[in-house]
């Protein structure tokens, strides 16, 4: 270094393995680090619910019990029509019926916003139109779980939705439905849903619901106790 200038006027470096043996270790601070284990394992091992049963989300293609939980809490949380909970963000296969907070975070990791949007009932039709479409189900295509008021129908010989229905009624193209969407999927809905931002807020400004989907939905949890849910056909294929 050159303590006239600050900078660095000559280096030399190598990769050094971090492994066991390298150096001897610094028991004052293995004991200060061990310190926290009995913390950090407490409130991570605390149990937040109880399920009725085991919850799983085996393929993001496909409707699934843990999908259906997590959609319809969302949508109570955000007190809208549609929620729409992206597949890929649910990381564990099952989960309960004893449900940890450390295998709650491992399930739902992803820090997020949800808001609420209002849209129109043809708009609704086309991002279903959009999210069901075969080109999407596969391991690339961004698949979603949705809450229990929503119905829907696709043709895949047919390439077409066959219906949309709310709460038992058919979606009216003209009729406002309020959707909830969290962040990612709000900042690549073109791609994502077939529906723009400026689409989106073409009918109502937007409302922030919670800036941590994972916090809401973790207190959601903690508040409903021995909840669970079952694939009932909420996603249709003919």
């Amino acid at each position: 270094m050159d303590d006239d200038t600050n900078s660095i006027v000559e280096w030399k470096w190598q990769l050094i393995p971090i492994e066991e043996g390298i150096a001897e270790p610094d028991m004052q601070l293995k004991a200060y680090i061990d310190s926290f284990a009995e913390v950090v394992d407490r409130k991570y091992n605390s149990i937040i619910c109880k399920f009725t049963d085991v919850m799983t989300h085996p393929r993001r293609e496909i409707e699934t019990s843990l999908g259906n939980l997590f959609a319809d809490a969302l949508a109570e949380v955000a007190e809208c029509d549609v929620m729409l909970v992206g597949s890929g963000s649910i990381r564990s296969k099952q989960l309960g019926p004893a449900v940890t907070l450390k295998d709650y975070r491992a399930c739902f990791p992803f820090e997020d916003y949800l808001s609420r949007f209002v849209i129109k009932g043809a708009q609704l039709k086309r991002v279903f139109a959009h999210i069901m479409r075969p080109e999407n189900r596969n391991s690339e295509g961004e698949c979603y779980q949705v809450n229990g008021r929503i119905c829907a129908a696709y043709n895949n010989a047919a390439h077409s939705l066959i219906s949309l229905s709310f709460s038992g009624s058919p979606v009216d193209d003209d009729r406002s439905y309020t959707i909830g969407l969290i962040g990612y999927h709000i900042l690549n809905s073109a791609a994502f849903l077939n529906i723009t931002n400026d689409e989106l807020l073409a009918n109502r400004p937007s409302k922030v619901v919670a800036t941590s989907v994972p916090e809401v939905l973790e207190e959601y949890l903690k508040g409903h106790q021995n909840i669970g849910r079952k694939v009932e056909g909420r996603f249709t294929y003919l």
